[in-house]
């Protein structure tokens, strides 16, 4: 009995020892538990993208300043300068008059010349100048100048013996007119109004004004014992000379119509004497 004990323990501890083996195994066998923590969500790190409406910036046109066809420049010496001094070019040398010039001009008025070339704000622009041969051009520097600007031309046409005066393009006077006899013709080209003068009573016969131009005589050296330049001026007598060619190189009009232009033409308004 005692033996057979023992075996039966022994059987119990064998079964034992296998079951806790099983248990052993099984746990093994099981997948680990997972415990899942919540998190508050954050944006550190994220990319995001943010719909919003494009906004389209249109830039401003751009605005041309188109020249007036009808404007001409002028440059008024200023009171500094003595008398005039021209160039070759920008920043070039002096060249040689074949007369002084002075400011201010000998029929009154300061010394004006007509622009020709450059701008407003140039540092150097071309003028004609007020001497022989007619339309000499030369440079000035606009530092020993005030830049100023008129629409007003005038038109002297000898074959019609008239003279026209235009604003911007429209005419506002027209007149009949006295123009250089055959063997002192009035010169033909592009001149301008270098001064203006009130004739004295001594020079009726001149009219009550002188429009003095930028051109002289081509076929007479001198005139009177000075230059024999041109000028458009008045006349005591309009009735026996408008519409003839007998004048030494001057164009004559009424005394009525020389005011109407001297009231009208600024210094370095434009002549223009065609055929």
């Amino acid at each position: 009995m005692v033996a057979r004990h023992r075996s039966l323990r022994t059987i119990l501890v064998v079964l034992a020892l296998a079951a806790s083996a099983c248990a052993t195994a099984e746990a093994s066998a099981r997948p680990a538990e997972t415990t899942t923590v919540a998190v508050a969500p954050t944006t550190a790190g994220l990319s995001t993208t943010t719909s919003t409406s494009t906004s389209t910036t249109t830039a401003a046109p751009t605005t041309t300043t188109i020249p007036n066809p009808h404007e001409t420049l002028t440059a008024i010496a200023r009171s500094s300068i003595t008398s005039l001094v021209a160039y070759d070019g920008p920043y070039g040398d002096p060249i040689a008059l074949p007369f002084g010039v002075p400011n201010p001009h000998q029929f009154g008025g300061p010394l004006t010349l007509m622009i020709t070339e450059g701008a407003r704000d140039d540092d150097w622009v071309k003028v004609q100048l007020p001497i022989r041969p007619n339309g000499t051009e030369a440079w000035i520097p606009t530092s020993d100048y005030r830049i100023r600007s008129t629409v007003v031309h005038a038109e002297v046409n000898l074959t019609t013996t008239s003279v026209k005066l235009f604003s911007n393009g429209e005419l506002i006077q027209e007149s009949q007119a006295a123009i250089g006899a055959q063997k002192t013709p009035t010169p033909l080209g592009t001149f301008y109004v270098a001064a203006k003068r009130r004739n004295p009573p001594a020079e009726a016969h001149l009219g009550t004004w002188a429009l003095v131009l930028s051109g002289y005589s081509e076929t007479l050296p001198t005139f009177s014992g000075g230059l024999p330049v041109i000028a458009i001026h008045g006349s005591n007598d309009p009735d026996r000379v408008l519409g003839r060619a007998l004048s030494n190189g001057c164009v004559r009009v009424a005394n009525d119509v020389i005011q109407f232009l001297a009231e009208n033409m600024p210094l370095g308004a434009p002549v223009i004497v065609s055929a």
